[in-house]
């Protein structure tokens, strides 16, 4: 029964940190309109692995990280915020200038960068660990058992994992519902969303 529980927990945890439209859902949108679900699927891998690390550290040793990283601040909303920034000019500019130009062979990044660059943007921002470690702290019985720590961590990693896909899967169905126009929009539209929740990722640090 505590597995159980530690199991449903986690799922109802990792849905409560994943669902909340931020940047970097708008960016696996980007990526499935984009480049369809075949090839960004491993974009959504990359969140949901980032997930499962930080809920992993907080079951493990979430007394004693969250209150180094809390000591950090503002700097890893700092530099995510930037990072978010770049990527948006990024976007844009290429999105801009395909408008005035025929379409290019696609140069995206293959699966495992595309994985590990949204693994490691993903985990710039470390508030993920000090929410799981005040979730894990406020149930108790997660860490009681290393089956109950397991359930929970992977109960986290399946709601991740399955909303993150989500997103890519309604990106890549307006890639093959809408027309090439309709596409660069969405793309356009998505990369100045995620640059506007960058500059307030950034000034709501500083500020």
């Amino acid at each position: 029964m505590e597995i159980s529980k530690a199991f449903l927990g986690g799922i109802l945890a990792g849905l409560a940190v994943a669902v909340p439209l931020g940047a970097i859902g708008v960016l696996l949108l980007k990526e499935g309109v984009q480049h369809g679900i075949r090839r960004a699927w491993t974009a959504a891998a990359g969140v949901a692995a980032a997930d499962v690390v930080y809920c992993t550290v907080a079951v493990l040793f979430g007394a004693v990280t969250a209150p180094v990283v809390t000591g950090l601040a503002p700097w890893p909303a700092v530099v995510g915020g930037l990072a978010l920034v770049g990527i948006a000019a990024r976007g844009l500019v290429r999105g801009l200038s395909s408008t005035a130009a025929p379409a290019a062979p696609d140069r995206s990044p293959g699966p495992r960068r595309r994985f590990t660059a949204f693994l490691a943007l993903t985990m710039i921002n470390p508030a993920t660990l000090v929410y799981f470690a005040a979730i894990t702290t406020g149930l108790g019985t997660v860490s009681q058992t290393r089956a109950t720590s397991t359930a929970f961590i992977v109960g986290v990693g399946l709601a991740s994992v399955a909303w993150q896909i989500l997103l890519v899967a309604v990106g890549s169905t307006l890639k093959t519902h809408t027309g090439q126009g309709a596409q660069r929009v969405t793309v356009l539209v998505g990369n100045a969303v995620v640059g506007v929740l960058g500059l307030l990722i950034v000034t709501g640090a500083v500020l």
